[in-house]
């Protein structure tokens, strides 16, 4: 092992010439700057994975992990905009690991400060509170990732906080949430959560018989980072999800999909890719150049963040109710039934919340208060749709949902308690005519849209990301409310392209998009 890390370290010039350009000396920042990777490596990783068959079977996967802390894996960062590094730290290794561990993360930490990079310990279950502080202080952390189920919850991270506070150390603690509700309304400097794999699946692939209007099944985060802009400013939101084994484009994929809304995605690699870096193989090495040319994309365009998500519809979020799980599906299937939105959180809801939308769906209201019926009844009194449950009163015996005039508006009650969110968003292409939904795609099967607005609306973005599995070859036409006289699309691959603006047939302007590969913005002014 040790000559093996002799070669490591004679060959850390020359990966430069590999990796292509070198950037500019790295500034890790603050938390909200941070571009995070996992890391994880060393033998306490190979410990903690010593029941993976993946791992065991696999010579060149344990050596990579066993050798990812020399210095010159940190060679890879040049040129990418990651400057966060998560790395294994504490738990699930036997106490003969844990100071080899130790050692090896506090002067992989120090080469990488040197860097401008800030680095995570990721502790896993079964680790001290005491212990973790106490390591954390002396390899001179940024921070901790607390992941996994510890016994007492949120407890532990608490403890290893009060411990960093004790000792004047400035170091965060991120917890990764299981459950988004759980943390939607926290005031930590980066919010941490369990995500999906996205992807896009069509029914036949299930053994479902396609119809004309089948629609293939799209696993996204957009939704999920969108859920947590309770308010008008930005937040960093890091989505953790792990990815499918022997799938190079799933990792440009990944990212885009948690940048859209906002996000950033913590780069994970699969072990294939990681061995395969660690060898220096050239397909590797391009996979790992083109993921940091799309992080690259959404750290150039930061400022798209701060834009105010569109939406006519309101949707009212319950943070503190009895089905976070139904709450959260409300979000998750009306954004990919392609109907913009913005979130209101139930204790900010009133009038003043409520004047620039045209449409509320307040199935998280229920019961309403006396105070929050008043407030959705003047809405619909003076034009707007509310769709409500069934403790609204009145509910239909026998159809999913009855329709009530009220003023120069109407209230939806639906059936079931609580409403079904398929048939909710399913029902919301009904209820919502072009006009109110203000965003129309069309030729987008595998597509999510995601639009957001600045300065008044004088210039909106909607952003489109592919989730097939190949570039999408066909026009996709957009019809978006409003007139604007430019339109630009941007791509991570390619450069700024002008597109034609006309307008609408049914008012707004029309704008086609020739082809779309992953991820393109068009921007309208």
């Amino acid at each position: 092992m040790g000559a093996f890390y002799v070669m490591l370290s004679n060959v850390t010039l020359r990966l430069l010439f590999w990796l292509g350009p070198v950037a500019g000396a790295l500034c890790a920042g603050s938390p909200d700057q941070w571009v995070p990777a996992r890391w994880d490596g060393g033998p306490a990783e190979l410990g903690r994975r010593a029941q993976d068959k993946a791992v065991t079977a696999n010579a060149s996967v344990r050596e990579a992990i066993a050798g990812w802390y020399n210095p010159a894996t940190l060679e890879l960062l040049e040129g990418t905009p990651i400057n966060c590094l998560l790395v294994t730290f504490r738990g699930g290794a036997s106490s003969e690991v844990e100071p080899q561990q130790q050692k090896l993360v506090r002067e992989y930490a120090r080469l990488a400060r040197q860097r401008g990079i800030a680095v995570l310990g990721i502790v896993h279950p079964e680790a001290d509170a005491g212990a973790v502080a106490a390591g954390a202080l002396e390899a001179k952390l940024d921070g901790l990732v607390i992941e996994g189920e510890f016994p007492g919850g949120s407890g532990f991270a608490a403890r290893v906080e009060a411990a960093l506070r004790s000792n004047q150390s400035a170091a965060v603690v991120i917890s990764i949430a299981s459950d988004a509700a759980s943390v939607r309304t926290s005031k930590a400097p980066v919010l941490a959560v369990e995500g999906v794999r996205p992807s896009s699946r069509h029914p036949m692939q299930d053994g479902i018989r396609a119809t004309p209007t089948t629609e293939p099944w799209i696993e996204s985060n957009i939704w999920l980072v969108r859920s947590f802009r309770l308010g008008t400013a930005w937040r960093p939101i890091w989505v953790s999800q792990e990815p499918k084994a022997n799938s190079r484009a799933y990792y440009i994929k990944s990212v885009a999909d948690a940048a859209v809304a906002g996000g950033r995605w913590i780069v994970a690699l699969d072990d294939d890719l990681r061995a395969s870096l660690f060898r220096r193989d050239p397909d590797a090495l391009a996979t790992w150049r083109n993921l940091g040319t799309y992080l690259r994309f959404a750290e150039d365009h930061a400022e798209w963040r701060n834009w105010t998500p569109y939406g006519n519809l309101g949707i009212v979020l319950d943070t503190a109710g009895k089905h976070p799980e139904i709450s959260n599906e409300y979000l998750n299937l009306v954004a990919r039934r392609q109907v913009p939105y913005r979130v209101i959180e139930r204790s900010q809801l009133n009038t003043a919340s409520l004047a620039s939308f045209q449409a509320v769906l307040a199935a998280d209201v229920a019961p309403p208060t006396e105070a929050e019926r008043t407030v959705l009844r003047a809405f619909a009194e003076k034009g707007g749709l509310v769709v409500a449950g069934p403790s609204w009163g009145d509910p239909p015996k026998d159809d999913p949902f009855s329709e009530i005039p009220l003023g120069k508006g109407r209230v939806v009650i639906c059936k079931d308690d609580p409403p079904d969110p398929e048939s909710v968003a399913r029902g919301m292409l009904d209820l919502l005519g072009p006009e109110v939904m203000g965003l129309t795609t069309f030729n987008v099967p595998s597509v999510l849209t995601y639009v957001s607005t600045s300065d008044s609306g004088r210039h909106a973005l909607i952003q489109l990301l592919n989730y097939a599995d190949r570039p999408f070859e066909s026009r996709i036409t957009i019809r978006f409310n409003g007139s604007y006289k430019k339109a630009r699309l941007y791509t991570p691959e390619n450069p700024p392209l002008d597109l034609p603006v006309q307008p609408a047939a049914t008012g707004g302007t029309q704008v086609a998009v020739p082809k779309l590969g992953v991820w393109g913005a068009v921007f309208l002014e």
